[in-house]
């Protein structure tokens, strides 16, 4: 399964990514490399077994500080 994950990202990342370098998009291509590693190790991690915590509690907490 993890190779699968891994083989799955590296293909979409060749897609996604080659077009914003050719661009010369940069902050794009920051931003869309955070996002895609990100959601590249949760996925690994889940794929492992490892439980991730929900952000719902702390976001909750934010918003009800901000909203008061």
């Amino acid at each position: 399964m993890v190779l699968l994950i891994i083989l799955v990202y590296l293909i979409i990342g060749v897609i996604e990514i080659t077009p914003l370098v050719k661009r010369n998009q940069k902050k794009e291509l920051i931003l869309y490399t955070i996002t895609f590693m990100t959601a590249f190790i949760i996925s690994l991690l889940l794929s492992l077994g490892v439980k991730i915590p929900s952000p719902a509690k702390p976001i909750e907490k934010i918003v009800k500080m901000v909203i008061g």
